[in-house]
């Protein structure tokens, strides 16, 4: 009677070829879930990734910025543990031409607190007069120096600021002291029935240097010449968070005239607003390319893994089929053998 058996080596064989298709198996499957649990991360990453915001510790670190301490005749360098730190609940994003309307007011706190002390007894002498101005088509001159606003008296440059913001109007009569001895009068008017102020009368006053005092209409004008020159500049989707980063950074600058600077220091701060204006934007546009730049990194990360999953998948997919021809010979072996016996 005819009978078939497999040579003993032959069904080893067989053994160790169910086994390494099995190792096959698992290391595709530990190959497939590496990369997806690397792809889950990578997502996550790009997920959570955002633009940084410029930190005001940065600007100082960047700046010689010399001060002195409230009730200190002192003077030392501004450090940036110096910068009072934002409670939590400070730290509220708001709409984006609120956030733009607070930072700037920030901004006009941090200037007025260093130098209306020291405009409030500088006499209001004009320096210059802007060529087509309603002070130069009023005739003013420089050397003149202003008495009356109105009927208001002005005895400082802090004087004639704030009643001339006090009653805004487009027609406004000063009277003068020319050369010290002759009292005169004018009116200055613009067209319009814009209202005039200090930012578009065109008088510059006998101050110290980089003094300065921002009424409300100088602080809206600012605001919308940031809108118009910087905001315009940064793509739409992160208006919102530059106009909101700006906003702290100006609370936390305003802060630093509260906490440690002395106003009536003759330079209480060698450090402006408009200083750490422009350093913000100019960081926040670098922040942004460095947000793109880690971005394109991650998408890429993402890819390769995509790319090795695809390849473990196909080999899980063969492994499986390479597995399955050799437990179908491993099981036609044991059969042929168990006929056999």
């Amino acid at each position: 009677m005819f009978s078939f058996s497999l040579p003993r080596s032959q069904r080893n064989v067989y053994f160790w070829f169910l086994a390494f298709a099995s190792f096959l198996v698992v290391v595709s499957m530990m190959t497939l879930l590496g990369a997806a649990s690397e792809l889950s991360n990578s997502s996550a990453e790009l997920k959570n990734l955002k633009v940084a915001s410029p930190n005001l510790e940065d600007f100082v670190n960047t700046q010689a910025i010399d001060f002195r301490l409230n009730n200190n005749n002192s003077q030392r360098r501004l450090k940036p543990t110096d910068i009072p730190k934002l409670a939590d609940d400070a730290i509220i994003p708001v709409g984006l031409d609120e956030a733009v309307n607070r930072a700037f007011q920030f901004f006009a706190e941090f200037e007025n607190k260093r130098f209306k002390p020291i405009l409030t007894v500088t006499l209001p002498v004009i320096e210059s007069v802007e060529s087509g101005s309603p002070a130069e088509v009023a005739g003013l001159k420089a050397g003149d120096m202003v008495l009356f606003v109105n009927s208001a008296k002005i005895e400082s440059v802090m004087g004639f600021y704030l009643a001339l913001n006090e009653k805004p109007a487009s027609e406004v009569t000063l009277k003068l002291l020319r050369n010290k001895r002759e009292n005169i009068s004018v009116v200055m008017r613009i067209a319009g029935r814009v209202p005039i102020n200090d930012s578009n009368c065109g008088i510059k006053f006998v101050t110290p240097a980089d003094a300065v005092y921002l009424t409300e209409q100088e602080t809206k004008r600012q605001a919308d010449l940031y809108r118009r020159d910087m905001l315009s500049a940064i793509p739409i989707d992160w208006r919102a968070d530059a106009a909101n980063s700006l906003m702290q950074t100006a609370k936390r600058l305003n802060l630093i005239a509260k906490g440690v600077i002395d106003p009536s220091g003759a330079n209480p701060a060698k450090v402006q607003s408009k200083d750490v204006l422009v350093w913000h934007h100019k960081k926040f546009l670098e922040n942004i390319d460095s947000y793109f730049s880690q971005r394109r990194k991650l998408e890429n990360k993402s890819t390769s893994y995509l790319t090795v999953m695809g390849d473990a998948v196909v080999g899980f997919v063969s492994s499986l089929f390479i597995a399955a021809i050799a437990l179908g010979l491993f099981w036609f072996q044991r059969r042929v053998s168990g006929k056999k016996s």
